[in-house]
């Protein structure tokens, strides 16, 4: 079994970033010219939020030599997290009703993939 180096790893934040991206554009889009479907956090439609926060982190993964793309990077993926946790939680407790992709709640989608990005950062981190 070969050990994952930090440029495939850098390169598997770079994808999941473009993934969530993706998806959370058309959610945008969705929600912009077809119906509201996006809960609202601090006022503003969550699918803005997380869409920026998954901006930050595929410029901040795309530029994690840098002190600032390292910072966008965390920031961004952070934010996805939170982000995700609030409104899972809130899924969970039927205060909030998250859109959904193919049945599963993004919220959920996001959660992990907020999660996961900031534990492949760590591994990236330790590997030489």
């Amino acid at each position: 079994m070969t050990t994952p180096t930090a440029e495939r790893l850098t390169g598997f934040n770079v994808g999941l970033g473009l993934a969530g991206l993706l998806l959370t554009s058309w959610l945008a889009l969705s929600h912009l010219f077809r119906e509201p479907t996006c809960p609202e956090l601090i006022g503003i439609p969550a699918c803005y939020l997380v869409l920026a926060a998954y901006l930050a982190t595929t410029i901040g993964a795309w530029r994690t030599d840098t002190p600032a793309g390292s910072a966008a990077f965390l920031v961004g993926a952070g934010a996805v997290t939170v982000i995700g946790v609030w409104f899972s939680v809130n899924q969970a407790l039927g205060s909030a009703e998250c859109p959904t992709f193919e049945g599963l709640p993004m919220c959920y989608l996001s959660l992990l993939t907020g999660v996961t990005l900031l534990a492949v950062d760590q591994v990236r981190r330790r590997v030489t």
